[in-house]
């Protein structure tokens, strides 16, 4: 199932879930990408996340990730946003005896500033709102709402 399929119930949904990459194509392209080994860790673990539901061990970290590629992918302005606010932060972080104090302060900032001039990057295009309602539609199913 594509990241653009949304699940209108919970068996759907379930199956939805389990059609997630496995764990190995997600390490691999963690492996290839160019995040830093703390983030790559992180998401990691997040993906090797399950909930029981019922008998069924639903994988929903691997979803997530999976979800966030595909973020990353459909709404660019956002991920180069936080790209580069990352970027800066990094290099204030290198500025000799104030950097680290420095880029602590200004890190969430900094981060805010990015992603907010790539969110409205991709709300212009109408990136931004079509991805996010496609993900709380895929989401909403586990709720036992059902998908319009």
């Amino acid at each position: 199932m594509s990241e653009s399929f949304v699940p209108t119930n919970l068996d759907e949904a379930l199956e939805f879930f389990q059609t997630a990459p496995p764990l190995r194509k997600i390490k691999d392209f963690l492996d290839r990408s160019t995040l830093s080994a703390d983030i790559k860790a992180l998401l990691y673990d997040l993906a090797q996340f399950t909930v029981k539901v019922g008998e069924v061990v639903v994988a929903i970290g691997r979803r997530m990730v999976s979800i966030a590629m595909w973020l990353a992918r459909t709404i660019p302005g956002t991920a180069l946003g936080v790209a580069v606010a990352l970027t800066l932060t990094a290099v204030i972080g290198g500025v000799p005896l104030i950097g680290g104090f420095l880029a602590l302060a200004l890190q969430k900032l900094l981060l805010l500033i990015g992603m907010t001039a790539g969110a409205i990057q991709d709300i212009r295009n109408h990136a931004m709102k079509d991805a996010m309602d496609r993900v709380v539609r895929q989401f909403s199913a586990l709720n036992g709402a059902v998908a319009t």
